[in-house]
C-alpha cells in the first residue's frame, strides 16, 4: 500500500472515530478541515470515554493546534484511557500552554498516562531528560524537578539556549564539508558527504581520465583512513590515486595503485593533518563511467566520529520540532539557517527537514511564509511546503498553490506529471491513488479559500484537474463511507461553482442525458472509461433530481458504473431507490451459479468482474430497507455467494440492526464459514448493543479425546505414498505455476495445493520387492499431502475432483475401508496433519481474506475436530500459511508467505 493511500484512510479513521454513527457525505458548503476540527472538538465532552479517547487521538493526529486548550481540560480527565490520548495527542499540537499541565501530568496515578507526558514533553521541547515512569515515587519526582527546574530556565520570548543547541553547525557533515569534482553526469557531488550510502551518488560519463573529487575537511584535521563507497562491481576503479593537501594546491600522494578494487575501497595509513583529500580515477571496469561514488568516509582509524550522523541528524530534528513548539524571537531565523536554501532531500534527513517545514508554518512569520512558497517549486519538498501552509493560514498563498496544483497534479488524460518525487513515483498507473503532492495541495486549499474573486477564479482554472485527480476504483477496494478524497473534491468543486458541470460531464459520458445545459464556453473536463468517470458520482452528483439517471445506470454494462451508482444512490438517501436497487439484486444470480472459471484471475467462478451486488446489498442496509431483510440474510448464509459479497451482507444486516438481521448476525457470529466474515457479526453485534456472550467462543470440543496407543509398534511396516501425474490445469489448457521438470512438488493457481497426484497407494513392506496396492480408486481429479495418524491407522490427506475447484479434506483407514471427507463447501482445506490430541491442523481460505494484489483467497491455519466439526482459524495471513506440520512437543510449524 502507497504512503498517500496509507494517510488517506488514517484521516479517514480520524473523521469516523468516536461514536458509531452513519452519516452522508459532509456539507459541500464547509470546510471538511473546519468541520474535522469542530466534530471532534465536540466529542471530547461526550459521555462515552471511547469517545474522548478517539476524539483526543483524532486532534493529535490531525495537529489541530487550535485543540490545544481543549485538550489540556481533558488532561485530567476521570477516565485514563482519555488522559493517556490527550497526553500524546498534545505532543503533537501542544505548544508552550501545554507544558506546565504536562508537567503536572508525569504525577498521574496511572504509569502510563506519565510515560504519555513524557514522551509528549521530549516531543515538544527536544530535550531527553530521564524519566521512569515506574520507578519508586521518590525517584521519579527527583527526575520531575530536573524537568522543571530546566522549564524555569526557559526565557518566555525566545527559544532556551539548549534548543539553539540541537542545530548548531549541522551542516558540518561527519566525513567533510564542500565537494568539488572535475565532472558531473548524475549528482550532486555532495551526496558524497552526506553520510549516506544512496540513494543518491556521484557519477562521471563520455569525459576523458583523469577524473576526480576534491572534498574540503573544512579545517585541518588528523585523518588515518579513507573510504570509497562504490556503486557496484561493474563500476570499481582500476587505476586510482588517493592524496592530501593542507591548501589545495600541493597534494601529497597517499596510495597509487593500478588494480581492480573492491567495491567498497579502504586505504589505511600512517596519521597526518590535512585539509583536503583527493581521489582521482585514472581508468575503471567501465571506461564510459570514469566514477561512480556513493559515499566517501574520511577519518581515523578506530575513531566513532564517523559514525554520528544518525544521532547528529535525530538532534536537529527533536530542535526544529522544538522551536516550532516554542516559539519566540530568532526562532524563524534559526530554522531557516538550518533548512537552507535548497534542504536536502536525502534519505535520513527526511524527517528532520519536515519538521523544519513544520514548524515554519506553525510559527506564522513573513520570512517562513516567503521561504515556503518557495519551496512549492522544490519537487521533493512541494508536498511538505503545501502542507505547512495550511498551518501558515495566509490566504496569499492560494493562487501560488493553484499554479503548484498544474505542475504537480495528474494531467487531464489521467497521466502522472513530470515533476513528481521519486518516492512517489509507482511502476504502473496510479489512477486507485492520489499523489502525494496534490493531496497536501488540495487538502490546504480547502483550509486558505476564502470569498475573494480571486481565490474563486484561481480554483475555477484547476477545477478540470481537481477531478481528473480523484482516485478512481480500478485495483482497489470500495469504502462506503466518505473518504479523504472525497471530502476534499466535493469542496474544491463547489467553491468553484463547477460542480454541476463536472456531474453533468460524467452522467453523459455514461450515456446518460444533461439536466443541465452546456455553458457557452464549455470548459476542457477530463475524458475517462465509464467506470473510471462512475467514481465522480458520489463526490458531484448530490441532488435528489439525479434520481432517475442514477436507476437508470443500475443497470450499466459496465460493473463499476453500477457499484458507484448504488453507492451515490446510498449516500443519497432517497427510498425512493431501494425499491428497483432490491428488484434487481433479488433477480441477480450468485457467482457460483456462472459455473467455475479455470481462467487464472479469475477467482473461482466465471461470473462479470466486478461483482457489483456488494454495492446492491451496502446500499439496501445504508437506505434502511428493513422490508428486504430476508433477501440480506439469504445471502449471506448462501454458500453459492462468494466472500466479498457475503461480507456485505453482515454489514447490511448491522446498518439495518432490526430483529430479523440481529438473528442473522448471531447465527454468522456463531458458525459463519468465513471467519472474516464472523468478526464483522461479532463488532456489528457490539455496536447494536448485543451480549458478545451469544456469539460461541470457538473453541474446540473438550471432549474429544485423542487416539490410544500413540506410541504404537516401532516397526516400520509399511510406507504411503502419491503416484500419478501432476499436471493440474490451473488456467485455460494445462499450463501450470511450476517449472515442469519439477515433478514432485508443483502449486496450482487454482488451490494452495502441494505434491499432488492421482492416487495414493502402499507400499508393503518398505522395500524394493515390497508389493504397492492402491489405497484411494479415485477415476479422476488429483490428491494431494498425505499423512498418518499418531496410532498409524488413518491417513488424511486433500482432494479435488475434476469438475470440483475445491480442495477438501479426506480421511481413509490404513486398509483403505471408510473413506470420508470431512470438510466441504466453496473453501479450500488442505496441508492436514494430525494434533497429538486427535484433532487436525491444516490450512484453510476460511479466513475470508483476499490477496491484496492478485485477489486469490489466502490461506491461514485452522483446526477441527477428528470427525471435521468446530473448525476455526489459529493464525491469520494476507498471504498464505502452507503446509503445518507437528513437533514431537505438539507444536506446529509451517511456511508463511508474507505480503
Amino acid at each position: 500500500m502507497s504512503y498517500s493511500l496509507k494517510l488517506m484512510l488514517l484521516v479517514c479513521l480520524c473523521i469516523w472515530l468516536g461514536e458509531y454513527e452513519r452519516s452522508t457525505i459532509a456539507d459541500e458548503s464547509s470546510d471538511p478541515y473546519a468541520q474535522q476540527v469542530a466534530e471532534q472538538t465536540a466529542k471530547l465532552q461526550s459521555h462515552l470515554e471511547h469517545t474522548r479517547a478517539g476524539a483526543a487521538e483524532a486532534l493529535g493526529f490531525l495537529r489541530i493546534y487550535g485543540a490545544e486548550e481543549s485538550l489540556i481540560e481533558q488532561l485530567f480527565d476521570k477516565s485514563v484511557y482519555v488522559r493517556r490520548q490527550v497526553a500524546m495527542a498534545l505532543a503533537w499540537c501542544g505548544s508552550r500552554k501545554a507544558i506546565v499541565h504536562l508537567l503536572d501530568a508525569l504525577e498521574d496515578v496511572d504509569a502510563v498516562t506519565r510515560q504519555a507526558a513524557h514522551v509528549a514533553l521530549t516531543n515538544l521541547t527536544g530535550m531527553e531528560f530521564p524519566f521512569n515512569t515506574i520507578a519508586p515515587s521518590p525517584d521519579r519526582t527527583a527526575q520531575i524537578t530536573v524537568w522543571r527546574d530546566w522549564w524555569k530556565t526557559v526565557p518566555s520570548d525566545r527559544p532556551p539556549k539548549e534548543v539553539l543547541e540541537l542545530i548548531k553547525d549541522w551542516k558540518r557533515r561527519s566525513y567533510g564539508g564542500s565537494v568539488t569534482v572535475s565532472s558531473t553526469y548524475k549528482g550532486p557531488s555532495e551526496v558524497l558527504t552526506d553520510g549516506l550510502l544512496g540513494p543518491g551518488f556521484w557519477q562521471t560519463k563520455n569525459v576523458p581520465f583523469p577524473q576526480r573529487c576534491t572534498i574540503d575537511l573544512g579545517r585541518s584535521q588528523k585523518i588515518s583512513q579513507i573510504t570509497i563507497h562504490q556503486y557496484g562491481p561493474r563500476f570499481v576503479l582500476t587505476n586510482y590515486e588517493l592524496a592530501t593537501s593542507l591548501d589545495n594546491k600541493t597534494f601529497e600522494i597517499v596510495e597509487r595503485k593500478k588494480e581492480r578494487t573492491p567495491v567498497t575501497l579502504t586505504t589505511t595509513f600512517s596519521s597526518r593533518l590535512p585539509r583536503y583529500v583527493r581521489i582521482t580515477s585514472y581508468s575503471s571496469i567501465n571506461p564510459t563511467y570514469p566514477t561512480t561514488f556513493l559515499e566517501i568516509q574520511v577519518g581515523s582509524v578506530g575513531s566513532n566520529e564517523n559514525s554520528s550522523i544518525d544521532s547528529f541528524i535525530w538532534k536537529c530534528e527533536r530542535g526544529l520540532r522544538a522551536l516550532g513548539t516554542l516559539g519566540g524571537s530568532g526562532a524563524t531565523e534559526a530554522i531557516l539557517r538550518c533548512l537552507g536554501p535548497i534542504p536536502p532531500s536525502e534519505g535520513k534527513h527526511r524527517p528532520m527537514v519536515r519538521a523544519g517545514i513544520r514548524s515554519l508554518g506553525r510559527l506564522q512569520d513573513e520570512a517562513g511564509f516567503s521561504y515556503l512558497l518557495e519551496l512549492l517549486n522544490n519537487t521533493y519538498w512541494a508536498r511538505y511546503a503545501a502542507d505547512a501552509l495550511g498551518d501558515f493560514n495566509d490566504r496569499r498563498a492560494v493562487t501560488a498553490l493553484c499554479a503548484a496544483y498544474r505542475k504537480y497534479g495528474k494531467q487531464l488524460d489521467g497521466s502522472d506529471p513530470s515533476d513528481l518525487p521519486q518516492d512517489d513515483k509507482m511502476g504502473f498507473p496510479s489512477e486507485d491513488r492520489m499523489l502525494e503532492t496534490p493531496y497536501h495541495i488540495a487538502f490546504t486549499l480547502c483550509r486558505l479559500l476564502g470569498d475573494s474573486p480571486s481565490d474563486r477564479a484561481d480554483l475555477q482554472e484547476i477545477a478540470p484537474l481537481v477531478m481528473a485527480n480523484l482516485p478512481s476504483d480500478h485495483d482497489t477496494f470500495l469504502l462506503y463511507e466518505p473518504e479523504v478524497g472525497h471530502l476534499l473534491t466535493r469542496h474544491l468543486m463547489e467553491f468553484s461553482g463547477l460542480r454541476q458541470q463536472a456531474c453533468e460531464h460524467a452522467f453523459e459520458l455514461m450515456g446518460q442525458p444533461r439536466r443541465v445545459p452546456k455553458p457557452r464556453q464549455a470548459r476542457q473536463w477530463p475524458k475517462f472509461y465509464a467506470g473510471r468517470m462512475a467514481t465522480w458520482l458520489p463526490v458531484v452528483c448530490i441532488e435528489k433530481e439525479d434520481l432517475p439517471r442514477l436507476l437508470a445506470l443500475l443497470s450499466h454494462e459496465d460493473g463499476w458504473v453500477r457499484l458507484n451508482a448504488a453507492k451515490t444512490l446510498a449516500w443519497l438517501g432517497d427510498k425512493r431507490a431501494i425499491g428497483p436497487i432490491a428488484e434487481i439484486l433479488a433477480q441477480a444470480k450468485a457467482e457460483a451459479e456462472y459455473g467455475y472459471s479455470g481462467t487464472f484471475k479469475d477467482e473461482e467462478y466465471a461470473d462479470p468482474a466486478p461483482r457489483w451486488r456488494q454495492g446492491f446489498i451496502r446500499a439496501l442496509g445504508l437506505l434502511g430497507a428493513h422490508q428486504h431483510t430476508d433477501i440480506i440474510v439469504q445471502i449471506l448464509e448462501d454458500e453459492a455467494s462468494v466472500l466479498e459479497v457475503r461480507h456485505a451482507a453482515a454489514e447490511a444486516l448491522g446498518d439495518l440492526g432490526n430483529p430479523t438481521a440481529k438473528l442473522a448476525l448471531k447465527r454468522a457470529a456463531r458458525n459463519h464459514p468465513f471467519h472474516s466474515t464472523r468478526l464483522v457479526a461479532r463488532d456489528a453485534l457490539r455496536i447494536l448493543e448485543e451480549s458478545p456472550d451469544e456469539m460461541g467462543t470457538g473453541l474446540y470440543d473438550k471432549s474429544v479425546v485423542a487416539p490410544e496407543n500413540i506410541s504404537g509398534d516401532s516397526g516400520l511396516k509399511a510406507v504411503v505414498f502419491i503416484k500419478g501425474d501432476n499436471s493440474i490445469p490451473n488456467t485455460i489448457g494445462t499450463v501450470e505455476q511450476a517449472d515442469r521438470w519439477r515433478q514432485t512438488y508443483v502449486v496450482t493457481d487454482s488451490g494452495p495445493a502441494y505434491r499432488p497426484g492421482r492416487n495414493l497407494y502402499v507400499l508393503s513392506p518398505p522395500r524394493s520387492d515390497g508389493t504397492v496396492t492402491p489405497l484411494t480408486r479415485f477415476r479422476e481429479g488429483y490428491v494431494a499431502e498425505p499423512e498418518l495418524s499418531w496410532d498409524g491407522k488413518y491417513v488424511i490427506f486433500t482432494y479435488r475432483s475434476q469438475e470440483d475447484p475445491w480442495w477438501h479434506i479426506y480421511r481413509i483407514n490404513v486398509d483403505g475401508s471408510e473413506l470420508e471427507q470431512l470438510t466441504h463447501g466453496p473453501y479450500h482445506d488442505v496441508g492436514p496433519a494430525y494434533l497429538p490430541d486427535g484433532r487436525i491442523v491444516f490450512t484453510s481460505s476460511r479466513v475470508g481474506i483476499r490477496d491484496e494484489y492478485h485477489g486469490y483467497p489466502c490461506t491461514s491455519l485452522h483446526v477441527m475436530n477428528p470427525n471435521g466439526t468446530d473448525i476455526h482459524p489459529i493464525t491469520t495471513n494476507i498471504g498464505r500459511d502452507n503446509e503445518p506440520a507437528v513437533l514431537l512437543d505438539g507444536r506446529v510449524v509451517f511456511s508463511r508467505l508474507e505480503v
